[in-house]
């Protein structure tokens, strides 16, 4: 009886002794500062010099799940989020540092992925109306669908912040491409490029500052809302891809952009703009047809090239000294000014 009792509790000892070396499973909701890097340093966030890829990897491909990265600076090359996960960051505070012209994450062909509360941080430096596009991006997102980055800073790059390419269009049944809300850009190329069929993207409170291009739109069914787009060389450009660069410009501020507010060249597909005000630069439509802008402010000059039909309609016409040159196919319909009817 004695020696069955001693076994039984060698056999416990060693379920407990085998337990401890056995990884704990994944957990739904997980810390990046739980895993390793493949050198075995801890990506704490106290070196942005450390290269911390290697441990969120692992913690990225651990399950579907959310995974919450601490306040501090860790360093972040060419990561993909996996569908089903979320990545939290604290804001300020979580600065993803990129390295060279790799982007912090390249998505590619994957959807139901979530990125949260993070700074993304290039390495261009100097001043922001001198940068060049050297394909250094921020973030790449191509051939996705029905993802959504919010409450992200996306800075310092020599290229373009936030870039999409090529929504995966059957997958996201033509209407779920992707949601942007809450993004602010600054000192980049371009702060978010919605590039060749990078479709059904809805974007909401954009703020895109010290950019030499605030927003460029090469992309059909592309939406964007209540948004400030100011203090770049340029605010918007709009340029017909591949499908054309169609969609809806609404509710936006698009104030104090050094050159153009609005360039739109060689786009046949028709764009919506309404509720908008426009603030110094200029208003510039050379080859283009069906652009429609109503019910917004104009405070700059505006000029439209080409036989093709525009319109501006009930748009108020506010400050002095503007130029305007509107082409014979351009319709104008019911503008004004604070003393009433304007002609121009």
């Amino acid at each position: 009886m004695q020696y069955a009792i001693g076994g039984l509790s060698c056999l416990l000892l060693v379920c407990v002794l085998g337990s401890q070396h056995q990884s704990p499973p994944p957990s739904p909701e997980r810390w990046l500062s739980s895993y390793v890097n493949d050198d075995g340093s801890r990506p704490d966030g106290s070196a942005s010099t450390r290269d911390d890829s290697s441990a969120m990897k692992k913690a990225l491909t651990a399950g579907p799940g959310i995974v919450r990265i601490g306040p501090g600076n860790y360093r972040i090359s060419e990561v993909l989020i996996p569908s089903g996960v979320t990545v939290i960051g604290t804001g300020t505070c979580t600065i993803l540092q990129a390295t060279g012209s790799k982007p912090v994450f390249k998505q590619t062909a994957v959807s139901d992925w979530r990125l949260r509360d993070v700074t993304i941080q290039g390495e261009a430096t100097g001043p922001w109306q001198q940068r060049t596009d050297t394909g250094a991006h921020g973030i790449i997102i191509e051939g996705c669908w029905n993802y959504e980055v919010s409450g992200t800073q996306i800075k310092d790059f020599a290229g373009v912040g936030l870039q999409i390419t090529r929504t995966n269009l059957p997958k996201s049944g033509f209407a779920n491409g992707g949601v942007l809300s809450a993004v602010a850009t600054s000192g980049n190329f371009i702060g978010v490029r919605f590039d060749t069929r990078g479709e059904y993207v809805t974007a909401s409170q954009l703020m895109c500052h010290h950019n030499v291009t605030g927003v460029t739109i090469h992309a059909g069914n592309t939406n964007i809302s209540n948004s400030n787009i100011g203090t770049n060389t340029n605010g918007v450009i709009i340029e017909d891809h591949e499908n054309g660069s169609h969609g809806s410009l609404t509710g936006c501020l698009i104030n104090h952009n050094e050159r153009y507010a609005l360039l739109c060249r060689n786009s046949l597909n028709a764009m919506a703009i309404s509720n908008c005000c426009f603030f110094y630069g200029a208003i510039h439509l050379e080859n283009c047809e069906g652009f429609n802008i109503t019910s917004s402010l104009l405070g700059c000059n505006v000029k439209t090239v080409g036989d093709l039909p525009n319109r501006f309609a009930g748009n108020h016409v506010s400050g002095e000294g503007q130029q305007f040159e509107f082409a014979p196919a351009t319709l104008l319909e019911g503008n004004f000014t604070k003393t009433g009817p304007w002609k121009n």
